[in-house]
């Protein structure tokens, strides 16, 4: 049996592991496991958990503290001073474990938070007795209460919700704050809504089995709000000011599934991941939903909006990508298009599956899920079986961005041409009659096997797409002579430019944006990694094109004509974008399968390397630009 010689640094050390706001995640679970063992005994399913306003004590100190309120089995005087000083108790539930309760969890998270401590009032079997435990000055533990410096102490039954006294039983836990002034309804910096949004965020479905978990979510300003429960109420019927509900904590995906809904059926679903039980990958499933868009169908003020993926492990959500962070996530998935319509929550299965002790992340045999092999495993599952109704978002989201110039492509090729033959990687097909002998690392591809290729063999002969054609990740890199028979070939990727401003790029899987994506940036790669993506965004936003176009307006367009203006930025993204084709192409022409492998084309071909191109050449670009640009005006003045 293990002693604890300094619980207290136990307790401040794990409190710097949890994440913000945890205290509520741990007074909510309690509240519903109390709740479960409650209705298992009487058989009645009428829960009720409320993150409410303490209202006594706002009556009796001015003071403004949350509290969460429950009719679970509450607890008696003893269970009381047993429960709320021992670290890693077993607890009424009797399920303590790994996977399930630790007995540690508001203990840690509560005190350590809230020095001025948790004051906790219980109602069992007709006893109402009350606590605080919190930071003395020199420990944590029980705070005196009573007259006599008593611990625990009785209180009266209209300290308690009336929820809980009709029930008679029940729990009530106000979270005091760490200053003597200090306001937990809504602390500084918050939003209003702020509780609201975190618990649907941190749960998967609440409010669907029996038991309701609410809210108070209040508006305006701390002096605009009532002063009592009565006058509360009356604002919940829209009587006597701005709204000062109770709303009801659903989950994301409640508020996921509504939102997909609304357009119909087929907007959301789960894939079944089979794993891969040789390599010690269990099963797990993804769900996913396709978000409407436009006016009024933003869920970001009560849960994360599109572009976000979770964790799911025991109906709560971890390990949240939103936003930038979920790009690679994204581009693994098989997402390039439409990111922020689509979300996702992932769910391992199996008794590998556990969380660590913050809470924090799900692991799978110890390791955090997106850092384990089995989110390689589940991806590309889900990427062999990805549903129609993505496929379909893709496409129309793909539809909506700005249709490129066929005939500016076109010339940026013939350009390029000449330069782009100077050094081609030398690629072999396997091939049983083949007259080469290649091996070495194959070139890696988007998924190692079909996809985008231009195809020739070397030698004479018209080029082009083989019937069969494969994608890059198809082929060997080096000569062999002990190596397999093949045929030698040459293989690009194809790179779509596009133009985008910024935000626009949000929506976009940057390869390597280092949480800045495009912003102040030239460029960037869409896809999931440097050396694959075939997608190439182009900043319209960025100070030094903008810069250029500056120039040449000047230059050539001193009146500020709209026409001559629309003229000038079509021949400066021309130039621009073959820079940058020029720049990814012609390195990815050093792809060897062995000085240069895929992984350094991360790093060499990032937003921000791919700025360097683009500010190391601006004598020539400028130089190109405006010599088009004098091409049009003398064309347009000769046909004048």
């Amino acid at each position: 049996m293990f002693s604890v010689e300094n619980a207290d640094f136990i307790a401040d050390k794990l409190a710097s592991e949890l994440l913000p706001n945890q205290e509520f995640r741990e007074v909510a679970k309690n509240a519903e496991e109390a709740v479960a063992r409650r209705t298992a005994v009487d058989g009645v399913p009428d829960g009720r958990i409320e993150f409410d306003v303490d209202w006594p004590l706002l009556e009796e100190t001015g003071q403004w503290f949350i509290a969460c309120a429950d009719n679970g089995d509450g607890m008696s005087r003893v269970e009381l001073d047993r429960y709320m000083t021992t670290l890693a108790v077993q607890g009424a539930g009797r399920n303590q474990s790994l996977r399930g309760n630790q007995g540690m969890g508001l203990k840690i998270a509560g005190p350590t938070r809230h020095k001025k401590g948790l004051l906790i009032r219980s109602l069992k079997n007709g006893e109402a007795t009350m606590v605080q435990i919190g930071w003395n000055g020199e420990e944590y533990g029980l705070i005196p209460l009573g007259s006599n410096d008593e611990v625990i102490v009785h209180v009266p039954e209209d300290m308690f919700p009336e929820f809980i006294r009709a029930k008679g039983s029940g729990t009530v836990v106000t979270f005091l704050g760490s200053t003597e002034d200090a306001n937990t309804f809504l602390p500084p910096g918050q939003a209003r809504g702020w509780l609201f949004k975190y618990l649907h965020q941190r749960f998967f479905r609440l409010s669907d089995d029996g038991t309701e978990v609410l809210v108070r979510v209040p508006s305006g300003d701390e002096d605009e709000w009532p002063r009592t429960l009565d006058e509360a109420s009356d604002r919940q019927r829209g009587v006597g000011g701005r709204s000062f509900n109770l709303s009801k904590v659903r989950g994301t995906a409640s508020i996921w599934d509504d939102a997909a809904d609304r357009q119909g059926d087929g907007y959301r679903g789960t894939v079944e991941l089979a794993g891969d039980a040789a390599s010690d990958v269990p099963a797990a499933r993804l769900h996913w939903w396709i978000l409407p868009s436009g006016a009024g169908t933003d869920v970001s003020s009560r849960t994360a909006s599109g572009g976000s993926i979770a964790v799911l492990f025991q109906n709560e959500l971890h390990d949240w990508r939103m936003s930038s962070q979920a790009n690679p996530f994204f581009a693994r998935l098989g997402i390039l298009f439409g990111k922020p319509r689509i979300a996702f929550v992932l769910e391992p299965l199996g008794s590998t599956i556990s969380s660590d002790f913050a809470r924090a992340h799900v692991l799978v045999g110890g390791t955090p899920v997106f850092e384990s092999d089995a989110w390689q495993v589940w991806s590309e599952q889900f990427r062999a079986e990805l549903p129609e109704p993505i496929k379909q978002t893709m496409l129309d989201e793909q539809a909506r961005l700005q249709a490129e110039d066929p005939d500016r492509a076109r010339r940026i090729r013939d350009r390029l041409k000449d330069v782009m033959s100077l050094l081609r990687p030398r690629r072999f097909r396997r091939a049983p009659e083949g007259t080469a002998r290649g091996g070495g690392p194959a070139v890696s591809g988007p998924d190692g096997g079909p996809g985008e290729a231009l195809e020739r063999p070397l030698g004479p002969g018209q080029r082009r797409r083989g019937p069969h054609a494969r994608g890059i990740g198809a082929v060997l890199t080096q000569v062999e002579p002990d190596g397999e028979p093949t045929n030698e070939v040459f293989a690009m990727l194809n790179l779509e430019p596009r133009w985008v401003s910024e935000q626009e790029a949000e929506t976009f899987p940057i390869v390597n944006g280092n949480g800045k994506g495009l912003h102040d940036r030239a460029a960037a790669l869409a896809g999931e990694d440097g050396a694959t993506a075939s997608i190439l965004l182009l900043n319209r936003e960025f100070r030094g094109y903008q810069t250029i176009v500056a120039a040449i307006n000047d230059w050539a367009n001193p009146d500020g004509d709209d026409g001559k203006a629309a003229v000038i930025e079509a021949a400066a993204q021309e130039w621009v974008e073959q820079k940058m084709v020029e720049a990814v192409n012609g390195l990815r022409q050093l792809e060897n399968g062995s000085t240069w492998l895929p992984s350094h084309f991360d790093d060499a071909l990032s937003p921000v390397a791919l700025t360097a191109a683009f500010m190391a050449d601006r004598y020539h670009t400028l130089r190109e630009v405006k010599r088009a640009v004098g091409a049009i005006r003398q064309e347009r003045a000769a046909s004048a």
